[in-house]
C-alpha cells in the first residue's frame, strides 16, 4: 500500500530504486528513494524476502514504475484547490518539520 502523499512525491521528484541485506533475514530487500534538496529521502522499504538482489531491485523497480504511472491529476487539481496560492509554504513548513 503506497500513500497518497508518497506517490505525489515520488511523482514530483523522481525516485530510485537501492538494495540492501535485511540482517534479520539475510535476504534482499529494497528501498524507493528521493534525493530531494540534497538530502536522502526514504519513500517505501521491503521486507528482505527475496532471494537475490537482482529479484529485489526488480521488484522495486516494477513498484515504482507502477507508482509513476498512477494518473493522480485530479487529487493533484482537489489538493491545489484546498492549499491554493500556499502550496510551497506548506511543504517548507512540512519539509522543516522533518529536519
Amino acid at each position: 500500500m503506497v500513500s497518497l502523499r508518497t506517490a505525489l512525491i515520488i511523482q514530483e521528484h523522481g525516485a530510485d530504486v537501492a538494495v540492501g541485506t535485511d540482517k534479520n533475514t539475510g535476504k534482499y530487500a529494497f528501498e524507493i528513494y528521493s534525493i530531494i534538496r540534497e538530502r536522502y529521502r526514504p519513500h517505501l522499504t521491503s521486507k528482505g524476502i527475496y532471494d537475490s538482489e537482482e529479484i529485489a531491485e526488480g521488484k522495486g523497480k516494477e513498484l515504482l514504475e507502477d507508482i509513476k504511472a498512477l494518473d493522480l491529476d485530479k487529487k493533484r487539481k482537489e489538493l491545489s484547490g484546498l492549499i491554493g496560492d500556499v502550496g510551497p509554504i506548506v511543504e517548507k513548513i512540512v519539509d522543516a518539520s522533518i529536519k
